[in-house]
């Protein structure tokens, strides 16, 4: 924050936040806090471990922050680019990042220079990707043999290769061999890695329609909030939703839900949703998380919490 002394010519205080013990593990592992004072200004350091998660969960992690303590939280960031500087700004978060990117509207200050220019990858997931890292997240185990899951997925061995090569381009896992057996491990397990691959993870849903119940397939998984109210104690929405993977021209749909009692909703999957499935008839549960990441509903955000819980109980 030195920068900032320096350039608005306050002088700032920081020291340790007494509450952030309240928090959840989750924020004081991916998160550093400090009580700060801007020429006596009171306010919450927020410095990010990693890469920010979108804006909608940074919002819920600000608003969480705030309930602690009721004070104006402030990113404190080592670089910002254009974007996410003008997201923050319409989101009205305090921010301050070097050189001389200054935001803080508790204290009627807004500066900055030209923007950084942040060499990263912002690509998605392609579905093979993201089954097998998810796949590899399941297993728990620090190594895992590529050799079986394009058998496993029913995909092609070159679609396994390039997966790899994608989640190593990420910084998501290291690859190696054994012989000629492709082996892939990763620093980070369990909830660490999935939060690490938030930013790329690819909604598996591709499109959502209605379909009259007695024109439904047979077998198909539940998913979206309907299967995490079967999971979860989330209440049930009105209206059943499911997972299909496969030609959409063999169902009869329409976008539109004109009966709830007499249609589902039916989500069409850009990978099967049924390979990694960890209960019978619903789909997977990090692959239904994926799906939700969106949804800024507090009640499904914390349903979604408990069951990742469970997979790394």
């Amino acid at each position: 924050m030195q920068f900032v002394a320096d350039t608005l010519g306050v002088k700032i205080k920081t020291k340790a936040w007494d509450d952030e013990g309240k928090l959840p593990y989750y924020f004081i592992n991916h998160y550093e806090f400090r009580k700060a004072s801007f020429d006596g200004e009171p306010c919450i350091l927020m410095k990010p471990k990693g890469e920010l998660v979108n804006l909608v969960a940074l919002k819920k992690h600000i608003s969480r922050v705030r309930e602690v303590e009721l004070l104006p939280v402030v990113l404190d960031l080592d670089e910002i680019t254009a974007r996410w500087r003008k997201s923050l700004i319409e989101a009205k978060i305090p921010f301050a990042a070097p050189p001389c990117h200054i935001y803080l509207p508790f204290l009627g200050v807004a500066l900055f220079n030209r923007y950084t220019s942040i060499n990263r990858p912002t690509e998605t997931l392609m579905p093979s990707s993201q089954l097998l890292l998810f796949h590899y997240l399941y297993q728990a185990i620090p190594k895992l043999h590529t050799g079986e899951t394009a058998d496993i997925f029913g995909i092609s061995s070159m679609q396994i290769s390039r997966a790899v090569k994608q989640l190593s381009a990420l910084d998501l896992v290291f690859d190696s061999k054994d012989g000629v057996r492709i082996i892939i491990s990763s620093k980070e397990r369990g909830r660490d890695l999935f939060e690490k691959a938030k930013p790329y993870l690819l909604n598996p849903v591709r499109k959502k329609i209605f379909v009259d119940n007695n024109e439904l397939p047979t077998g198909l998984p539940l998913s979206g909030h309907y299967a995490l109210s079967e999971l979860t104690m989330l209440g049930k929405p009105s209206t059943v939703t499911y997972a299909f993977y496969g030609n959409i021209r063999k169902i009869n749909g329409a976008d539109l839900l004109v009966d709830q009692n007499e249609q589902a909703e039916v989500e069409v999957w850009r990978y099967n949703p049924t390979v990694l499935s960890n209960y019978p008839g619903v789909v997977d549960i990090l692959s239904l998380a994926a799906s939700l990441l969106s949804d800024d509903d507090p009640r499904v955000e914390q349903s979604i919490d408990e069951l990742l819980s469970e997979v790394w109980r």
